[in-house]
């Protein structure tokens, strides 16, 4: 990890992070044919951070989003229309041990994403303005895009492969792009809302996408465990 998750000192550090959350539908149209369909949901989750080279692994930022996502699917096209509340929070052992200068980052988004799913590939994108926001001189607009694989036959009789990129680009940062990328193995049952199990190499470059440090570069690299329900 290469940002202001670390001490001032470092410029390498080891980092964790946990995430959870979820979307419950509130109201569904079905369309003609099974899986089409408009539904409106909530949504919420929790993001997290902790420097494992502190102490006590300090608790470093905390992301809470809630939202409402209103969803469409026709064939192979989907789309997302969702409104939503994000505000973030540092970790008060990471606040006492680092002080570092505090800025209370919280905003409302709308965000709009349309994929089209062609065999085993997703492709996706979209962006997002934010509405309301402080500091209040944070610029409003993002790009977002990316492409998926979930592979039908699985390694060794066992996981079926899976990969993703996602790219990122906020007006705030001149439009420079942010890259992610995963590749790993699924495992479980592979429809929405049955359990499974997600062990993925991780990689990302660009602006940390962790609250207050959204000015800070940073790049990392670990494995990832995702458990769905």
């Amino acid at each position: 990890v290469r940002d202001g998750l670390s001490d001032p000192g470092p410029d390498t550090s080891h980092a964790a992070a946990v995430g959870y959350g979820g979307t419950f539908g509130c109201f569904r149209r079905e369309g003609k044919r099974p899986g089409d369909g408009i539904q409106v949901g909530i949504s919420g989750g929790l993001f997290a951070q902790f420097n494992l080279d502190a102490p006590s692994n300090d608790l470093v930022n905390a992301d809470y989003t809630i939202g409402i996502p209103v969803t469409y699917r026709r064939g192979d096209w989907s789309a997302r229309l969702r409104f939503y509340h994000q505000s973030s929070h540092l970790g008060d052992e990471f606040l006492l041990r680092a002080r570092p200068e505090r800025i209370n980052l919280s905003f409302e988004s709308l965000e709009l994403l349309a994929s089209y799913r062609r065999a085993h590939w997703r492709l996706y994108g979209g962006g997002e303005y934010l509405v309301h926001r402080e500091p209040a001189d944070l610029k409003p607009a993002a790009g977002h895009g990316g492409l998926e694989y979930r592979g039908s036959r699985p390694v060794w009789g066992r996981g079926f492969p899976i990969m993703g990129v996602d790219l990122k680009s906020w007006e705030e940062h001149s439009w420079s792009l942010d890259t992610s990328f995963k590749a790993g193995l699924e495992f479980g049952a592979r429809q929405p809302g049955q359990r499974r199990l997600k062990v993925m190499a991780e990689y990302y470059r660009g602006y940390a996408p962790h609250g207050q440090f959204y000015e800070d570069k940073l790049t990392y690299y670990g494995v990832g465990v995702y458990l769905g329900f």
